[in-house]
């Protein structure tokens, strides 16, 4: 049986946590961050609010019984979801794949009581991950692949001469920009263009980071917004970028990665999403490596529903048999 994570599943949750999948690249590779941590942190007033752990700590004698976790936290939109670790990770047995399914058909049910619209996941393309979801509901509605890049690999410095930093009065520009080039489909499976993804909002208050913003003009207009995330042990670029930029991605890739910190600890990631056209291609030119092919996919979250039944007539609360009722193309006659 799937329940809540309370403190009596500690060990269990520091035991498999060493098998867990991670389907949160910025989370692991930027801060390497521990799903025990997080479970704890629900429990404190530090926490953040925004983690739910569920387990199947069943103890059982039957063969196919295994013990396991699913973590997911909530976007700062209020109205949806990310899985982020599920544990332990999927082998051949028919067994863990039906804990990979039970637990996120919880999850959903439970988010869907909560008030959330929809459970997103980014999961390998490759593997017996993308299957589990599958059937469990989730569909695809995008992809996108990670890229590494090491900073000991001699780059010529490039002085920033198109990127400013972002300012208050760039965000309607911004907002406009992310509304052009984003699929409507993906607008609707994230909840608009404001419901993205943001790692930082689960960390606790003790795992340091900074975010820098950056925007191109051209032609009075706002073609480029780059974000730079510094964590830990990585920094992490992304780009929203007007198609008709694509003559220049180069010389903008190549002022993003002086503009991120020489001094900040692990290589620079970036993600790029399938339909970002000639990003991908222009970051394996500058010396990017791919790590990862990801599915996004989506479940839009289902809770119970209080059906409202109809007050019943007096005469049939009461038991009273009532009269037939008469068609009005015929006539009642006296006896």
């Amino acid at each position: 049986m799937v329940r809540r994570f309370n403190l009596a599943d500690v060990f269990l949750v520091r035991r498999l946590q060493r098998q867990a999948a991670c389907l949160d690249l910025e989370m692991a590779l930027l801060w390497s961050q521990a799903p025990l941590s997080l479970a704890i942190m629900e429990y404190f007033p530090l926490g953040q609010g925004t983690t739910t752990t569920f387990v199947q700590n069943e103890s059982s004698p039957r063969p196919l019984t295994i013990q396991g976790f699913v973590q997911a936290w909530d976007r700062p939109n209020g109205v949806s979801c990310d899985v982020g670790f599920i544990a332990p990770m999927l082998d051949d047995s028919a067994a863990t794949f039906g804990l990979w399914r039970d637990l996120l058909e919880h999850l959903t049910v439970a988010k869907g009581a909560a008030g959330l619209q929809r459970v997103l996941a980014r999961v390998p393309e490759e593997g017996r991950a993308i299957d589990a979801f599958r059937q469990t509901g989730f569909s695809t509605y995008a992809s996108r692949r990670v890229l590494r890049f090491d900073k000991s690999t001699s780059v010529s410095a490039t002085q920033p001469v198109g990127f400013r930093p972002l300012q208050e009065r760039d965000a309607p520009a911004v907002l406009k920009l992310r509304h052009q080039v984003t699929p409507r489909p993906v607008q609707h499976a994230e909840g608009g263009v404001d419901g993205e993804h943001d790692p930082t909002a689960v960390l606790p208050w003790w795992k340091s980071h900074r975010t820098k913003h950056y925007v191109w003009d051209e032609d009075g207009e706002l073609r480029v917004h780059l974000s730079i995330l510094t964590g830990q042990e990585a920094q992490w670029l992304t780009f929203v970028l007007d198609p008709s930029f694509a003559p220049k991605v180069d010389t903008a890739l190549a002022e993003a990665v002086t503009l991120a910190s020489p001094n900040a600890m692990g290589p620079l990631y970036c993600s790029v999403r399938g339909y970002q056209g000639g990003l991908g291609p222009a970051l394996e030119s500058a010396g990017f490596e791919v790590v990862a092919s990801e599915a996004l996919m989506v479940k839009y979250a289902t809770a119970r529903a209080k059906v409202v039944v109809n007050k019943l007539s007096p005469a049939l609360e009461k038991g009273v048999e009532t009269a037939a009722p008469i068609s009005s193309g015929h006539r009642c006659e006296k006896a």
